[in-house]
C-alpha cells in the first residue's frame, strides 16, 4: 500500500475509555467485536471481528470516554502545518508508532477533533475491514468546516441536502465516494455531544439498540430509518462514549428470467446490493478510479452498485495521548444522521400469542361475564325480597290503623253514652228540687 492510496480516507478508529475491560465487554455484546492486547504494546487493545482488525482501545489519559477517527495523509508534517495555517490546533504533535507509521491529533477551527495517520513506507497487509459505514460532523459552521477539510484532505462536496428549518446537510467524500456528512449543530443539541460521530455497520439497528440497553448503554436516538433505506441508532456506552450504528439497506431481489422457446440461457445474476449510509444522496456517486492493488473505501456510498471499502493502516496507530474531548451527555441529541428528520419508526408489533393461550381468552371472558350476570341476579333477588317485606309491612301498618280507628270509635261511643247519662241525671235532680 502506498501513501497515495490512503489520502483522505478514514483508516482507523480508536476508543479512549475510563474502563477498557468494561467497554470491551459492551462492544462484544452489541457489535460482536473481540478485544486482545496489541503485541507491540500490551497497554493498547486491538478490536477485531471475523474480517480483521476493526479499531483500537486504550485507557483514557484525561478521564473522558470518546471515539477518535483517523484520516490517512501522504505527508504528516505538511498536513499539520496546513491545519495550523487554516486556523486549526495541534492537540498531539506528530509521533512515531513502533513499526506502524506516524500519527498526530488535530482540532479544526470549530473544535472538531480528528486524527491524521501516515502508514509506514514499507507497506504490508492492511486490516481488511469496512466496519464503519459513516462519519458525521456536527459543527457551528459546516461550510467553514468543509473548506478546512477540503484543503486538508482533498475532500469533495458530493451533494447538499436541504433539511428545511433544520438547515443543510453537506455530503462529503473523495473521487465520488461518499464518506459522511456535515451539518450545523441545532440549539437543542447538548454541548457535550461529540463533533465527530462514527457509525458502525450492524445487521439490525433494532437488535443493536436492544443489546446496548441490556449491556448498560443508553440509546439516545432511534432506531429510525433515514433517506436511502438504511436504519440508524445513536447511543452511548456505559462509560459515556458516543457511537452510532448503521443497518444497510437490504439487497435487491434477483432479476426475473424469461423462458424463451429456445434453450434457456443461464439465470440472470441477482442485482447488486445497495450499501446504505446514515444519509443517502439522491443520485448514485461515481465509482473510484481503478488503481493497482486499490484498497476499498472506508464507507460504502449509498448507490445501486456496491462501492469499495477503505484501506486500513498496515499497523494500528497507538497514540500516546488523547484530546480532552467532551464527555457525551446522556440526553438525546437532535437526529444528527437523518438528512430530513424522518419520524421515528413505530416499535415492532409483539408476536401473536400461542394458539392455546388465544383459546383460553374467550373462556376466561365468558366466565367473567357469567360471574357478572350472577352478581346482578343476586342483587335483583335481594331487591325483590326487600320490596315484598316493605309491602307486607305497609299492609300490617294499614291493618293496625284500622284496628286503632275501630277501637277508638267504640270507646268514644261508650264515653258519649256515659256522658249523656250523667247529664240526664243532673237535669232530673234540678227538676226535683223545684
Amino acid at each position: 500500500m502506498t501513501t497515495a492510496d490512503v489520502q483522505g480516507k478514514f483508516l482507523w478508529h480508536e476508543l479512549a475509555t475510563t474502563d477498557p475491560a468494561g467497554a470491551g465487554a459492551f462492544y462484544s455484546k452489541v457489535l460482536g467485536w473481540k478485544s486482545q492486547p496489541y503485541d507491540k504494546d500490551p497497554s493498547y487493545t486491538v478490536l477485531s471481528n471475523a474480517k480483521g482488525h476493526v479499531g483500537g482501545m486504550m485507557k483514557s489519559p484525561d478521564g473522558s470516554s470518546h471515539w477518535l477517527a483517523y484520516v490517512g495523509v501522504q505527508d504528516l508534517e505538511a498536513t499539520v502545518a496546513t491545519a495550523q495555517r487554516l486556523g486549526g490546533r495541534v492537540i498531539k504533535p506528530p509521533a512515531e508508532i513502533p513499526d506502524g507509521g506516524r500519527y498526530a491529533v488535530l482540532s479544526d477551527p470549530q473544535n472538531g477533533v480528528i486524527g491524521v495517520f501516515t502508514p509506514p513506507a514499507s507497506g504490508g497487509a492492511a486490516p481488511a475491514t469496512d466496519e464503519f459505514a459513516w462519519h458525521e460532523l456536527a459543527t457551528s459552521d459546516h461550510s467553514a468546516a468543509f473548506r478546512f477539510y477540503r484543503e486538508l484532505f482533498g475532500w469533495e462536496q458530493i451533494r447538499i441536502h436541504d433539511m428545511g428549518p433544520a438547515g443543510q446537510y453537506l455530503l462529503f467524500g473523495r473521487h465520488g465516494e461518499t464518506y459522511g456528512g456535515m451539518f450545523n449543530r441545532p440549539a437543542s443539541m447538548v454541548s457535550s455531544w461529540p463533533h465527530w460521530l462514527v457509525y458502525a455497520k450492524v445487521p439490525s439497528a433494532q437488535k443493536a439498540a436492544e443489546a446496548a440497553a441490556g449491556a448498560g448503554g443508553r440509546v439516545v436516538n432511534g432506531p429510525m430509518q433515514v433517506p436511502g433505506g438504511s436504519w440508524i441508532a445513536q447511543m452511548t456506552d456505559p462509560q459515556g462514549a458516543a457511537i452510532a450504528v448503521n443497518q444497510p439497506q437490504p439487497a435487491a431481489a434477483p432479476a426475473a428470467v424469461a423462458k424463451p422457446a429456445a434453450p434457456p440461457p443461464k439465470p440472470a445474476a441477482p442485482a447488486a446490493p445497495r450499501p446504505a449510509a446514515a444519509v443517502a444522496p439522491a443520485q448514485a456517486p461515481r465509482p473510484a478510479p481503478a488503481a493497482p492493488a486499490a484498497p476499498k473505501p472506508a464507507v460504502g456510498a449509498p448507490s445501486p452498485a456496491p462501492t469499495r471499502a477503505a484501506a486500513a493502516p498496515t499497523q494500528m496507530p497507538k497514540p500516546l495521548g488523547q484530546p480532552a474531548a467532551a464527555k457525551p451527555a446522556a440526553a438525546a441529541p437532535a437526529p444528527a444522521a437523518a438528512a430530513a428528520k424522518p419520524a421515528a419508526p413505530r416499535a415492532p408489533k409483539a408476536a401473536p400469542a400461542a394458539p392455546a393461550k388465544a383459546a383460553r381468552r374467550p373462556a376466561k371472558k365468558a366466565k367473567k361475564k357469567a360471574k357478572k350476570k350472577a352478581k346482578v341476579a343476586k342483587k335483583a333477588k335481594k331487591a325483590v325480597k326487600k320490596a315484598k317485606s316493605a309491602k307486607k309491612a305497609k299492609k300490617s301498618a294499614r291493618r293496625g290503623k284500622s284496628a286503632v280507628r275501630r277501637a277508638t270509635g267504640a270507646r268514644g261511643k261508650a264515653a258519649a253514652k256515659r256522658s249523656g247519662g250523667r247529664a240526664a241525671r243532673k237535669k232530673a235532680k234540678r227538676r226535683g228540687r223545684r
